[in-house]
Formats: C-alpha cells, structure tokens, sequence
C-alpha cells in the first residue's frame, strides 16, 4: 500500500515570507518510551550502553546515529528516526524498563525553517522562543491552536520540527499560515 501523507489536502500556494519554509518530514518512526517505576535509571543505562544515547533532561532532545531522543514527561520520552523503520524492534532491549509504543502512524511531523520561523511560532505558541530562553536541543509539549503539540528546534537558521496527532496535520498547517499572517507553501518535491 502506498504511503498517504497527513498533508495531502494541504494546498500549495504562493509563499510570503521569502526563504522561510514548511515542510512535512515522512515517513518517521516514532516510539513513545515510559519507565516503569522506579525504573528510569536503569532505563537510561541501557539507552546508553545499547545505543549510545543518552536519555535527555526536561525540556531537552539529543540526537545519536540518527535517533534522536525528545523528552516527552517526567519518565517518558520519545525515540524518534527519520524513514519508515522496524524501530520499535530494534528498542527491544529497552522492553524490561518501560512500556513501548509505536506512535509512527498516529504522528504527523511539519518542519518549520528560516529567519521568520521564529516570529510565526511566536504568534502560534504560548511559550518563550526569544533565543536566550529556547536554542537548538529545547524541546517543549505545548498547545498550538488548542492542539496539542511537541515542538523542537533543531538548529540557529532557526528550524523547528512541531509534531501533533495526525488527523489534526491540516489544522496545524492552517494555524500556522493564520500566524504567518498569509499563506505558506509546502516546497517542491
């Protein structure tokens, strides 16, 4: 079956604000991972010793041989990778720690990058993004239009990926065209 993007009713327009873009990033795997009490240490340790990743701090995503880890709650985070991969398997070894659920098919990712990303974010999101408060490995769960989303920023261009269900992918693109004050256009593929 062929891969379907949550943006597919999504139309392209003309752009108004220069070299800032938008842009869906699918597939992606995403596994939502939730200590089991008590055990977060042990968990952390074996993220560490099995993949040399490092369970991030509150507020905080890191990224290792292209898994990126984004803290989701006090004991939760989740693993995510770019492409369509049998990641859940691959966690296994984090099974005897935490509960593991595969979210890839329930998450809708949209990249937001260039010099007004920032300032169209600012006009969408209740939280502080001036660059002193929120740089390049800040994550954030936070509502976008009475949505709920996880935003991140990957880099100082700035770049954000904002992740929402699904099913909301329209709404969320819509959000952000309103807070851009105009429309915004998903690049050629």
């Amino acid at each position: 079956m062929a891969e379907l993007s949550a943006f597919t009713k999504v139309k392209s327009v003309a752009a108004t604000h220069g070299s800032t873009t938008a842009m869906p990033i699918e597939p992606r795997s995403v596994v939502s991972i939730t200590a089991w009490r008590g055990a977060a240490p042990a968990l952390a340790d074996a993220a560490q010793v099995t993949f040399g990743l490092t369970l991030p701090q509150p507020g905080r995503w890191i990224e290792h041989n292209g898994l990126a880890a984004i803290w989701a709650g006090p004991g939760h985070w989740w693993l995510q990778r770019d492409g369509r991969s049998e990641l859940l398997a691959e966690l296994a070894p984090l099974a005897p720690h935490a509960g593991l659920i595969d979210m890839s098919d329930a998450r809708a990712v949209l990249r937001l990058s260039g010099p007004a990303a920032r300032d169209i974010l600012m006009g969408l999101l209740p939280l502080d993004l001036h660059p002193r408060s929120f740089t390049p490995g800040c994550a954030a769960s936070t509502l976008a239009a009475h949505m709920g989303v996880h935003v991140r920023q990957l880099d100082d261009a700035p770049t954000y990926d904002l992740s929402c269900l699904r099913s909301y992918a329209g709404s969320l693109w819509r959000a952000l065209e309103l807070a851009s004050a105009g429309p915004l256009r998903l690049p050629a593929a």
